[in-house]
């Protein structure tokens, strides 16, 4: 039987779209039977591998094109557009795994890779690279073991810990070299998305992040958006939208409560732009689709 059947059969991956968490913390299958026109949503920071079909994100005047020979890098969590290309006789799969800060800092230790980098120098936070043959490898051995706990136990952190060497070795390397030091304009930038993601619905502003950032606004604002790919505002209604549709679609909430939670305090202002982010109502939202965050 074919690896991507084992995989179905232990996983499920139902008509419609999805995802569904694995045996090994911070790894996720999600998946698509049908094409999904271009929608935003909002990917973590880490690796995005899909393993069969392909995906195309835009953000700004990027476009980045991802499949089964190509994967993407994401050092801090980033709101962009997406299209899905699947069907039903060929589904897209994919795999999402998480690069936690913390794991990134001590992973370098052990590469000796925690040489200082250029305090000002900021890259975008996603970058495509070419899944080349040694990841390519490592990419089918930890697919093989997510067909079985005792093997995702017994060798999936090994793998992922391969898989990881690859991408720091790769292209988007010296993003996550910024991103695990102090001090540096990605690390504080990444530090500022922390902050908006955990807090939200308060009433933040750009001053205020600029500041504990340690930056003049002028160049917060510059550097927040070299590594985002928009303003600080902008990721900020993104993320309070992103949270709004997930508190409808996934919790059942009404749409003025949702609002509320997320920091509106005018339902009608909220359903405007949600209308306008997500191209369909809050109400629609529940019938209509709308692609899933990750």
């Amino acid at each position: 039987m074919d690896i991507l059947d084992d995989l179905k059969n232990r996983h499920g991956f139902e008509p419609g779209a999805g995802f569904v968490e694995t045996a090994l913390a911070g790894v996720r299958f999600f998946w698509s039977t049908e094409p999904v026109a271009r929608a935003p949503l909002i990917y973590n920071a880490g690796l995005v591998l899909i393993l069969q079909g392909n995906k195309i994100g835009y953000l700004g005047d990027n476009v980045f094109h991802y499949d089964p020979d190509h994967y993407l890098v994401l050092s801090v969590p980033l709101p962009f557009e997406c299209e899905t290309h699947a069907t039903a006789d060929e589904p897209m799969l994919g795999l999402f795994v998480d690069i936690a800060r913390a794991d990134l800092i001590e992973f370098l230790k052990l590469m000796k890779l925690e040489g200082p980098v250029s305090r000002t120098a900021t890259s975008l936070g996603v970058t495509p690279a070419t899944l080349h043959g040694e990841m390519r490898d490592a990419v089918h051995r930890v697919m093989r073991a997510l067909c079985s706990d005792a093997a995702s136990q017994a060798l999936g952190v090994g793998i992922l810990r391969e898989i990881l060497f690859h991408a720091i070795d790769g292209p988007h390397g010296p993003s996550l070299r910024a991103l695990a030091q102090e001090g540096t304009h990605h690390g504080r930038v990444a530090q500022s998305i922390v902050t908006i993601r955990e807090n939200y619905a308060a009433p933040l502003s750009v001053d205020a992040m600029a500041r504990d950032a340690g930056m003049s606004v002028p160049v917060f604002h510059r550097a927040f958006k070299s590594v985002t790919g928009t303003s600080p505002l902008q990721y900020l209604k993104a993320t309070r939208l992103a949270r709004a549709k997930g508190f409808i679609l996934s919790d059942g909430l009404p749409a003025n409560e949702a609002a509320r939670r997320v920091g509106y305090d005018n339902p009608s202002h909220f359903s405007r732009e949600f209308k306008k982010h997500f191209g369909v109502s809050p109400k629609d939202a529940r019938t209509g689709y709308i692609p899933i965050d990750i």
